[in-house]
């Protein structure tokens, strides 16, 4: 299931940006994580969520770095007392930020935060890739709805 959210996310990422064009951007990219990070993960209290994130992940064939970006996303927003449907739509929207986009760790938490509310009033992954790439970019979220209703594929 997370593997078909990532794809369908990443997808639609992909139309949004062949439907826009370049003047979309998404400058920098989130940090590859390192052996302290994987340390703190463990050391966290919610490393259980982590964990079963990131074993689920990587068992559906993630790559570990994805993996461990999905996990710590999802047990970020878990450890806020987000709900588990929503921490996975954000863990996901942040997975192709930082992964597939390539952007900078602000952006990406902009986007994933904009993609996840988009999916919680369920809008369409196309709608919350348009939506939360132009909430990122630094639209107003009206001008950002608008926008994806009319871009959105």
């Amino acid at each position: 299931m997370l593997k078909r959210l990532l794809m369908v996310m990443g997808a639609a990422e992909a139309a949004c940006r062949r439907a826009i064009g370049p003047e979309i951007s998404s400058p920098g990219a989130c940090e590859k994580p390192t052996r302290e990070d994987y340390e703190r993960a463990i050391d966290n209290p919610d490393y259980m969520e982590f964990g079963v994130i990131y074993t689920y992940a990587v068992l559906e064939g993630i790559p570990e770095e994805s993996a461990f970006v999905i996990g710590s996303a999802y047990a970020s927003m878990i450890s806020e007392g987000m709900s588990k449907a929503y921490a996975i739509f954000y863990a996901a929207a942040f997975s192709v930020a930082c992964t597939l986009i390539g952007a900078s760790e602000q952006w990406a938490r902009a986007y994933a935060m904009a993609c996840a509310h988009a999916i919680a009033v369920r809008e369409s992954m196309g709608f919350a890739a348009v939506y939360g790439h132009a909430v990122a970019d630094g639209a107003s979220p009206e001008d950002a709805r608008a926008f994806a209703r009319r871009y959105a594929v």
